[in-house]
């Protein structure tokens, strides 16, 4: 493993710049790596969680959990219909990218930024503005959210004093970068993940 603080590291992709920021463009393969679709599955889960909770909380106050109960195969249907419709929109959305998420990233002793590559970020534009304006038609808010968090989520960054846990997942060769109040993903090749999150672990003191 190379040293924490390598002023020379030059690894397969990782560069140190002149300016003594580390740059890389990395290309993940979104058929192999599956923590995008499993990052927006979580998302929607969350607020498919919520609209559960908030369906049968009268119920639950009283105690009477025979409407929920009765309920569960219809959760359980709606649940299957999510998964099947999401992975088909993933392909899909995978499919206008070439099934390469491409990202360029940005890190020094502050932070790191992640942010995809210029033709992908018209490629999301054009898709989430297609579905903003699918859902507007349709009436329907939640597609006109999703297509512009696809569209406007182009880029993220992140501050090493307020990461709280780092989370990698090195057959995915992803590091999982959390604030409390933002998610990052960090994407490298396999010869620089050691390289990139002990770098990212000597600066988050904070982190667990």
């Amino acid at each position: 493993m190379p040293p924490l603080e390598s002023p020379s590291y030059q690894g397969q992709t990782v560069r140190l710049c002149t300016d003594g920021k580390y740059r890389w463009t990395y290309p993940m393969n979104m058929l192999k790596n599956p923590s995008v679709y499993l990052t927006v599955c979580k998302i929607f889960g969350a607020i498919g969680g919520v609209a559960f909770f908030v369906a049968y909380i009268s119920d639950v106050v009283v105690g009477d959990f025979t409407s929920m109960i009765s309920d569960l195969p219809y959760w359980g249907i709606a649940i299957l219909v999510f998964i099947a419709i999401s992975l088909l929109a993933y392909l899909i959305v995978a499919a206008q990218y070439g099934y390469k998420y491409i990202v360029s990233f940005t890190m020094d002793e502050s932070g790191i930024i992640h942010e995809q590559v210029a033709a992908q970020k018209k490629v999301a534009r054009k898709i989430g503005g297609m579905l903003a304006s699918g859902g507007a038609l349709a009436a329907s808010p939640g597609r006109v959210g999703q297509g512009m968090l696809i569209a406007n989520h182009t880029s993220l960054s992140s501050d090493f004093s307020k990461v709280r846990s780092i989370k990698p997942l090195r057959r995915w060769h992803t590091i999982k970068v959390n604030e409390p109040l933002a998610k990052n993903q960090v994407y490298t090749s396999p010869e620089d993940f050691d390289f990139v999150l002990s770098y990212i672990r000597s600066h988050c003191p904070k982190a667990k």
